[in-house]
């Protein structure tokens, strides 16, 4: 089994560039048949401020038959929030929600295997909050 990866950073504040969301399926169409194949895509921090709105976009998209949204017990709006809200779109794909607390000891392999297996495309934007003072 082969993941793809893709790490999602905002910008530099120092950079003029907007944020995109904007994701080509195209290198992985060409290498699975048939085409008409959903995808199963996992979002790792899916609860978070990028996380939410590109679970949404990669709900909608007719490619996805299924989305994984994991993200830690911790966050503001936990990961069963976001699937819930999800559910409420007219879409084609299933949305799953995964957590994990990270007081509870659970070590992540265990508890998140079935989040991954079979996922054909992996999303990371998680990460933390800038503090402030921070550039």
């Amino acid at each position: 089994q082969a993941y793809t990866f893709f790490f999602l950073r905002q910008p530099s504040p120092h950079t003029h560039t907007p944020p995109s969301f904007s994701l080509d399926f195209s290198c992985l169409v060409s290498k699975m048949a048939p085409s008409d194949r959903k995808f199963k895509v996992c979002i790792c921090g899916g609860a978070g401020g990028i996380g939410q709105p590109l679970s949404m976009l990669m709900a909608m998209d007719d490619r996805v038959g299924e989305l994984s949204v994991y993200d830690l017990t911790v966050s503001a709006v936990p990961a069963e929030g976001v699937a819930t809200d999800l559910a409420h779109l007219n879409m084609g794909s299933r949305v799953r929600a995964f957590g994990l607390d990270p007081k509870s000891g659970d070590k992540p392999k265990d508890k998140l295997k079935e989040c991954f297996v079979g996922a054909d495309l992996v999303l990371i934007p998680a990460g933390v909050p800038r503090k402030p003072g921070m550039n």
